[in-house]
């Protein structure tokens, strides 16, 4: 018995750790096109069935809004809850598109757009915001308890590792996510700590 067992009477909460998944592929993946809200792509279903029975045991599963992220997680047959916070980045009138499309048309507002965190020339969501709106989420989840399951998007995970690690958000220039990629957190009830296992595959 720990001496905050035996001092409080009650028994410690449990560590909490959580696994990000990138929901699955969609056409935008494949033509390098801003995220909207679409379908998987039909060879996604394969992917998911092999990636099922490698997936931990977990005690609860939150899915982005969007189709592509509840498809993902009825492939892999799991009821989710649906959490609005981890849904993807709204681009405004630029999502679907190009960056070489958006470079053509509109060079000095993706400029801005790159270079400042802040800025949401497209009429959407800057990435400042939807940090905000996703950690917040994050940081709500540190006393929850046993393994949880967020099924969300490339950015989204990305804005949450920066947070995680705190990198400046410039820092999701240079991560890669690809679909049905994961990454584990723990989180001893005040910080989340990433967490590195020897096989990509060993999520558990």
């Amino acid at each position: 018995m720990s001496d905050e067992t035996r001092e409080t009477g009650q028994k410690p909460a449990r560590a909490t750790r959580l696994t990000l998944l990138c929901r699955g592929a969609t056409a935008a993946n494949r033509l390098s096109r801003l995220s909207c809200d679409e379908p998987l792509l039909a060879r996604e279903r394969e992917r998911a069935e092999r990636l099922a029975p490698l997936l931990p045991a977990v005690d609860a599963v939150f899915c982005a809004p969007e189709t592509s992220a509840r498809e993902t997680a009825a492939l892999l047959g799991l009821p989710p809850t649906i959490a609005e916070p981890l849904r993807d980045m709204d681009y405004g009138r630029w999502s679907g598109l190009a960056l070489e499309d958006i470079a053509a048309q509109n060079p000095r507002d993706l400029q801005h757009w790159l270079s400042d965190p802040a800025a949401a020339p497209h009429g959407g969501e800057s990435f400042e915001a939807a940090r905000t709106r996703c950690t917040t989420w994050l940081d709500g989840r540190h006393a929850a308890g046993g393994h949880l399951l967020a099924i969300t998007h490339a950015t989204v995970l990305k804005l949450m590792l920066a947070h995680v690690l705190n990198a400046p958000l410039q820092a999701i220039w240079r991560t890669d996510v690809e679909p049905l990629g994961a990454l584990t957190l723990t989180s001893n009830g005040q910080r989340w700590a990433l967490r590195f296992f020897g096989s990509p595959l060993a999520f558990g």
